[in-house]
């Protein structure tokens, strides 16, 4: 998956997405309480937090290049998608537990 070190580090294209989601089954987070899991997002969420706060300007503004779109990303691009994506699955969480709620 493209992270922020790819750019960081002047790497000339981002790493690419794992379509297989392997860190996840490895991870095991499908056997995981929500509890945990969202202990694990937020503890997440928030080194990646206090990382941004600590860029300087000029990392912010640097890019590596999309691995399928052949387009450059800057920093703060790869980190308002991240940011979509956790807004994604804390979406789905909720629904589930709201699914499993009323069914109980």
């Amino acid at each position: 998956m493209a992270t922020e070190s790819d750019i960081i580090s002047s790497r000339e294209y981002m790493s690419p997405t794992d379509l297989a989601n392997n860190k996840t089954e490895l991870a095991g987070h499908n056997s995981k309480s929500t509890e945990d899991l969202l202990n694990d997002f937020f503890l997440t969420r928030n080194q990646t937090l206090a990382m941004l706060e600590n860029l300087e300007e000029e990392i912010i503004f640097k890019s590596s290049l999309h691995p399928r779109l052949k387009t450059p990303m800057r920093t703060m691009a790869l980190f308002l998608f991240v940011a979509e994506h956790d807004d994604h699955h804390l979406a789905r969480i909720t629904a589930i537990e709201k699914r499993l709620r009323n069914s109980g």
